[in-house]
């Protein structure tokens, strides 16, 4: 199983956060780090290549905050996961460098490369938005006051 960077987990919950708060406006920090349990000197170096990224738009002073700069259908997982993740390629260089061994290096880097570009596929696929509806889906589970089709 590829496990994602804790970067990427908890940025992708500050972007879902700030998509399902964005009617109240800005978003500021220490509301974001409660609901999500994510301390805020962490959340404050997350913002940095998210803010580089241009998905969110930050304002200083007593009513500032964040918000997204873009709609939550404009953003993908596969978006998010880029801002955080080094390339995952193996860098290696095999110390046997016979001509067999290259030839199988190469098929491997080609099956790799394969896996990783249907990854990212798969995931430029997923928006801020289908995540909202998945968890506000999640939270109304069972109750008779929102009913989902």
């Amino acid at each position: 199983m590829m496990k994602l960077a804790t970067q990427v987990r908890y940025g992708t919950r500050m972007l879902l956060d700030l998509a399902m708060h964005q009617s109240k406006g800005m978003v500021q920090m220490g509301d974001i780090a409660s609901r999500q349990n994510i301390s805020i000197k962490y959340l404050e170096q997350l913002i940095i290549p998210i803010k580089n990224a241009r998905f969110v738009t930050s304002k200083r002073g007593p009513k500032g905050g964040h918000r997204l700069a873009k709609s939550p259908d404009q953003i993908t997982l596969a978006q998010i996961i880029r801002v955080f993740e080094k390339e995952r390629t193996p860098k290696e260089t095999p110390d046997d460098t016979s001509n067999y061994s290259e030839h199988q290096d190469s098929l491997i880097q080609e099956a790799w490369d394969e896996a990783i570009e249907a990854f990212y596929s798969r995931l430029e696929k997923v928006t801020l938005a289908d995540l909202s509806i998945g968890t506000t889906k999640e939270l109304w589970k069972g109750s008779d006051l929102l009913i989902f089709t």
